[in-house]
């Protein structure tokens, strides 16, 4: 590439959200002095020592607190403990969009839906800018000069926490992709009434509406046949997927239906048998068409399953789906692309990230399997595919 090229993707990086930049943002170091002092001073309530966990844009501190607390906001004290959520400095300059995931959290959990609760402050308020004296400048501010003056300014929240295990660490199942179907349904169904200007305005790198700008990154991927893969599956993008946009049905989704994320409660009567309980991570919400929520959840559950064929988990998936939500000609006419857009994206983007912080090797999870699962599902010819996830969904019928 040229330089031209490279100031041409930098300058579309720097307009493009969610894009890993190095020494953009990092996570805020929170001293584990200060930690007891932020629950106790904003939310009134006593923690007793718990270990803190840490994701590349966040700092989560699950604790467990004891059961009296001074806050007025809170009526009894979550059994499970909370997770205390201290935003980086530049997701904080977007209040938008943290309580636009609040509100969605709280509009779910009054819908029954088993995900983290947000807790009122002793202000009344589900969310403030806390400066923390005890935490380290991140890059983010240290990088940006007219920054400064908001040093060490974070935006802190407190989440009820929810028990389970993830989908990830527990065997995967038909059944488990099948309840998950039904779930992603259910909220879906519910979500249409829900509605939020920061969220419905939201547009970021990992939304499955913008794949065609994953050219700007394929150069990332190095193999030629991998590369060549990759484009084929843009192509069929623009020429398959673009002319439906218009007749697909949208709202605000979750956007990360994820085996990370998804939560699994162990069957009371029967050991070892696991049901879908709940959701976790509400930091891709946006709103998008239903069926690229569909597409993200299949493609994430072909890549670990070992218990059935991996082309087969979306016949699964949509048996359950189909039970609470029907699909359109038009959504099924792209199904198959859309997954494949988003193995693309996860390992374009996986790809070109690793190049910024070369040696984190979470940034390739996806392409450890990824790669040959997507290689051997594009070659099936669309009908085939279709023809066995029809089948598996009679199935359930009989």
């Amino acid at each position: 590439m040229t330089n031209d090229d490279y100031t041409a993707i930098k300058m579309f990086i720097e307009d493009m959200p969610g894009v890993v930049q190095p020494r953009l943002f990092s996570t805020p170091i929170v001293s584990n002095m200060e930690k007891p002092d932020i629950i106790r001073l904003i939310y009134a309530i006593n923690q007793h020592p718990c270990k803190t966990t840490s994701e590349s844009v966040n700092e989560n501190m699950s604790k467990k607190v004891h059961e009296k607390c001074r806050n007025p906001n809170i009526q009894a004290v979550c059994p499970h403990g909370y997770v205390l959520k201290v935003t980086n400095s530049m997701d904080t300059k977007n209040p938008g969009l943290i309580d636009g995931q609040n509100q969605m959290m709280l509009y779910l959990k009054a819908g029954t839906f088993n995900v983290p609760k947000p807790v009122k402050n002793v202000n009344g308020l589900y969310m403030s800018a806390e400066r923390i004296n005890g935490a380290q400048v991140d890059e983010f501010i240290e990088n940006n000069d007219n920054e400064r003056a908001a040093s060490s300014r974070y935006m802190v929240r407190l989440l009820t926490f929810v028990p389970g295990k993830t989908l990830y660490e527990v065997p995967y199942t038909a059944q488990l992709f099948h309840e998950c179907g039904e779930y992603i349904a259910k909220m879906d169904n519910v979500l249409q009434s829900f509605k939020h200007e920061s969220i419905s305005s939201r547009c970021f790198i990992w939304m499955l509406s913008q794949t065609p700008d994953l050219k700007k990154f394929a150069f990332a991927v190095r193999d030629e046949k991998r590369h060549s893969l990759i484009m084929e599956v843009l192509d069929a993008w623009k020429n398959q997927v673009e002319p439906c946009l218009p007749r697909l049905d949208k709202g605000i989704v979750h956007g990360d239906f994820n085996e990370q994320n998804i939560l699994v409660n162990e069957d009371p009567a029967t050991a070892s048998l696991y049901h879908i309980d709940g959701v976790l991570d509400f930091g891709d919400i946006s709103e998008s068409c239903y069926v690229f929520e569909v597409s993200i959840t299949i493609m994430y559950i072909m890549i670990e399953v070992t218990s059935l064929p991996a082309n087969d988990a979306g016949g699964h998936l949509l048996a359950g789906y189909l039970k609470h939500r029907e699909l359109t000609d038009a959504e099924w006419s792209i199904l198959k692309e859309c997954i494949a857009a988003r193995f693309a994206q996860s390992l374009v983007m996986g790809a070109y990230s690793y190049e910024q912080d070369p040696g984190n090797e979470y940034l390739l999870t996806t392409a450890a399997k990824g790669w040959d699962v997507l290689e051997a599902f594009w070659r099936v010819p669309k009908q085939e595919i279709y023809t066995r996830w029809r089948e598996i969904i009679a199935s359930y019928s009989r």
